[in-house]
């Protein structure tokens, strides 16, 4: 029998920006401000789609309804990791590259982890992670270390899960962000992006936590989320490993060009209007 699970929208905050692609990416070069929790963390309402959760306001983890997806809290201060696979390296042809199993771990690899996790992450903030695969007790997840495209297996028992009806696509030719709720386009918002020689990456990314600068008229405007991904040519940034961000400006200008150092830059309404309204652990399809 398959467990329900609760349908939670999460906002959850963490303690620095350090780590993120910024300044650089976000506007004028000046000093990472403190950044603190949000004073009154939104948590906005769900509204399923057919066929959509029980009377009880759960939904079946392994049946989610179109467009949903599931989110995991590790319960403890450590997860455990296994059955890790990343794909091949930036510019490699891929050739024999390892890809997930659609299966979980069996044997050996079901009993020594690849690695753990701490929980917070190293931003402080509480470790998110988005599942990709639900079986039995186990999920596959997709995991916020370097390379990007990583994954393993954790134990469904060491995590709470939730789910979210949002989903984020960014099109960096057309300068585009849009959210999508329900499997369905909810609203298109002009992003700016990475320049030609420190780009913005694509793959599929989740946000992986949110910020609130100690200057909302600053480089990185009132919000930032951290995505799960890192750029693929800077690796290491302001005391950090060039986590790509999603953030406000103070150039509104220059939003809808190639002006970044990796991170995705959208006008102060637009970014604070998005803090209001997606969950971390909301996956981001970069292409």
């Amino acid at each position: 029998m398959t467990r329900a699970v609760a349908v939670v929208v999460a906002f959850v905050v963490g303690s620095l920006v350090a780590g993120l692609l910024v300044p650089g990416c976000g506007g004028n070069e000046e000093k990472a401000p403190p950044a603190t929790p949000p004073s009154a963390p939104p948590s906005p309402a769900v509204t399923a789609s057919a066929p959509g959760p029980g009377a009880d306001g759960r939904v079946d983890p392994a049946n989610l309804p179109k467009g949903w997806s599931l989110v995991a809290w590790p319960a403890d201060t450590k997860v455990a990791v296994f059955a890790e696979v990343s794909p091949a390296p930036p510019g490699a042809d891929g050739t024999g590259a390892a890809k997930p199993s659609d299966e979980p771990p069996r044997g050996p690899a079901a009993e020594r982890p690849t690695r753990v996790l701490d929980n917070p992450n190293a931003q402080g903030a509480p470790l998110t992670l988005l599942v990709e695969r639900y079986q039995r007790d186990w999920l596959r997840v997709a995991l916020p270390v370097r390379p990007n495209g990583t994954t393993g297996w954790i134990h469904a028992r060491d995590v709470r899960l939730a789910a979210t009806p949002f989903a984020v696509t960014v099109d960096r030719v057309r300068h585009e962000l849009t959210v999508y709720r329900d499997g369905r386009v909810a609203k298109v918002y002009p992003v700016g992006i990475g320049t030609g020689a420190t780009p913005t990456p694509n793959g599929r990314f989740y946000l992986a936590q949110l910020l609130r600068p100690g200057n909302p008229n600053g480089p990185w405007g009132p919000y930032a989320f951290g995505l799960s991904g890192f750029s693929d040519v800077v690796t290491s940034f302001n005391g950090g490993e060039g986590i790509i961000g999603l953030h406000g400006t103070n150039q509104p200008e220059r939003v809808g060009t190639d002006v970044s150092m990796g991170c995705i830059r959208l006008r102060n309404e637009d970014i604070t209007e998005l803090a209001d309204l997606l969950p971390v652990g909301t996956p981001v399809t970069i292409t």
